[in-house]
């Protein structure tokens, strides 16, 4: 695990230094050359991995030629745009005052933790790394190449970190791949205080105020994807901004690169890529800049070129460039319009509501009491519960010290991107994390005007984010770090207290026949089981054709034909009431004796099938 997170920083390090210099010919920055540089680099890697998988390579052997390959392209690019040293003169600020020293030092101790956290292996709080971004990377690697997944629709999402994935576990380790996601995230941070810094502002209130943030911070040492799409996005307004106030049509060009690398990184990005494009158009219409429309025109569609090959990956596996979504518009195999209603209703749960007045109370609500935003992922340290996602005061102080001065000129565009985003995610889907991109972007174009603001209220909001960050530290110790010394030492012991499934999974891993397969009921984590499995839920697809099926018998003779003799059952998450026709065969099956219990722990059944 040391081990595994050295690698992956060795490689996020090596990528951004030499991505550093392409990035040194747009700005003399060190953080907004690293930030760029690393961004650009990793996209690179992970575009360099899914060719190499696309064509049978996913392998460790082509997760060396991607990272030779990378090299290969970054010292191209390097010639070609007369690449420039680094600023390494400007590595350490000057800091005004002793307190912007300790806001640096808090968020070093910040960075540092969720590095050694990603040591951790992926538990039951990592719930969508374990169901789907590493579990395909995994599929991939044990099928020696890029394959639909299709009871995974979640598969079908734009992979860019998940790429990254590939091969940080093809180099044989998620810790590795942990630190994708953490380089991601630190870029991030960089991004925005060396936007900060540029504009004469200090970068360090704008990395304690991103840091700081729990969902933030706690996404830095989890396998998601939410950080990528921060970094691009946020990378992507900053450029805009450097572009019109510059009138650099370079900055355009690159900017537009930063938003198709977002784009593949989710499908929220394509909310945050109209938004771009409108605020763009506004800006330079209102700064007397048109010519650079045309430039802006043509960076918006180079960045639906790079960000297109995943979404016409999916037209052509499924008929639907945005699978599962948009089903009325495109349709799409293995789905319907019913599981098109159900998912949009799933969606629809997390929140608030949608009426106007919760629009306004939302800031508050996401930080005082974010439990409706989030998943069920909580920190228990003695008798008290703590809710990981949320955004934290830190963000919820912003507009105080706006009100007392704290704006500068133009940046109210890259505001209002956050705002109508917000607005956006209020109507779509309110889980929190997709709000994260919005944070670096507050981070930056909120902070600019800092110095317009009184001392009193610099230094009031110092407070506020020393008091949050120091809240976050203690809150990942207490429930993270105490546990690092039990996973070095003894990895499965750490996973059977963590994770609730894990007894199951390795029950069913030490059953004789390697290619009995297992169907999951009420359970999607199946990354850490080594041979084939199938969620079973009808939500997920329409691979079971269980409207066919009258009796547990037509059931277990379709079990039987496609290789399934295991069926794993996680009563926690089983839905109370009458169960639903496709739940009734199961149940019909283990009456009549077709499937049989075999294993129960921790409210997990296993049935294996009567041959």
């Amino acid at each position: 695990m040391v081990a595994g997170v050295a690698l992956g920083l060795a490689i996020c390090a090596v990528a951004t230094l030499v991505g550093g210099r392409i990035a040194a010919k747009f700005t003399q920055n060190l953080l907004e050359q690293l930030a760029f540089g690393g961004a650009l680099a990793l996209g690179i890697l992970a575009y360099w991995m899914a060719g190499f998988a696309a064509v049978g390579l996913a392998s460790r052997t082509g997760a060396l030629l991607g990272l030779i390959a990378t090299l290969g392209t970054l010292w191209g690019l390097n010639w070609l745009l007369r690449g420039r040293p680094l600023s390494w003169h400007e590595a350490c600020p000057h800091f005004r005052t002793p307190f912007e020293l300790l806001l640096i030092t808090m968020a070093w101790l910040l960075a540092l933790l969720s590095l050694t956290l990603c040591m951790l292996p992926p538990d039951g709080n990592e719930w969508d790394a374990l169901a789907y971004h590493l579990a395909f990377p995994k599929l991939y690697l044990q099928a020696g190449r890029m394959v639909e997944i299709p009871f995974m629709h979640q598969s079908y999402f734009p992979p860019l970190q998940d790429m990254l994935y590939l091969l940080g576990l093809a180099l044989g380790s998620e810790s590795a791949a942990k630190v994708m996601h953490w380089a991601m995230g630190t870029l991030t941070v960089l991004g925005a205080a060396g936007f900060v810094q540029r504009h004469g502002g200090s970068g360090a209130y704008a990395a304690v105020l991103v840091l700081g943030v729990p969902a933030f911070l706690w996404q830095m040492f989890s396998a998601y994807a939410d950080l990528a799409t921060a970094l691009y996005t946020s990378l992507a307004l900053f450029g805009l901004a450097h572009a019109i106030r510059e009138r650099a049509p370079w900055w355009v060009w690159l900017a537009g690169v930063m938003m198709g690398f977002a784009l593949a990184t989710k499908y929220t990005a394509l909310l945050a890529w109209g938004l771009w494009g409108l605020i763009g158009i506004g800006w330079l219409w209102h700064e007397r800049a048109m010519p650079l429309a045309r430039t802006l025109a043509l960076s918006g569609l180079l960045a639906v070129a790079l960000g297109s090959p995943w979404y016409l990956r999916n037209w052509m596996w499924t008929g639907n460039p945005v699978y599962p979504f948009a089903y009325a518009l495109f349709g799409g195999k293995n789905w319907s319009q019913e599981q098109a209603e159900a998912y949009r209703h799933d969606q629809l749960k997390f929140g608030m509501g949608r009426e106007p007045a919760m629009l306004v109370l939302a800031p508050w609500h996401l930080a005082a009491t974010p439990a409706p935003f989030a998943d069920p992922i909580g920190a228990a340290v003695g008798e008290r519960v703590f809710l990981l996602p949320t955004l934290g005061a830190g963000v919820l102080a912003l507009p105080s010290l706006w009100l007392a001065g704290g704006t500068a000129p133009a940046m109210g565009y890259l505001l209002s991107f956050a705002a109508l985003n917000f607005v956006g995610w209020f109507y779509l889907m309110q889980q929190i994390r997709y709000l994260l991109l919005v944070v670096p972007v507050l981070g930056g174009a909120g902070l600019v005007g800092m110095a317009n603001a009184s001392a009193w209220a610099r230094y009031s909001f110092g407070a506020v984010l020393l008091l949050q960050a120091g809240f976050t530290l203690w809150l990942m110790s207490s429930v993270y770090l105490t546990q690092v010394p039990l996973a070095l030492r003894d990895r499965e012991a750490y996973l059977m207290r963590r994770l609730q499934t894990y007894p199951a999974i390795q029950f069913l891993n030490a059953q004789p026949d390697p290619h009995a397969g297992v169907i999951l009921l009420d359970e999607t984590r199946g990354y850490y089981l080594n041979r084939p499995y199938l969620w079973g839920n009808a939500g997920h697809h329409r691979l079971i054709p269980y409207e066919s099926m009258r009796s547990g018998a037509a059931l277990t003779q379709w079990m039987r034909q496609h290789g399934y003799r295991y069926v794993l059952i996680n009563r926690r998450f089983t839905p109370a009431g009458a169960p639903e026709a496709w739940r009734a065969l199961y149940y019909d099956a283990i009456a009549q004796g077709w499937l049989t219990l075999v294993y129960a722990e921790r409210g997990v059944e296993v049935y294996q099938l009567v041959e």
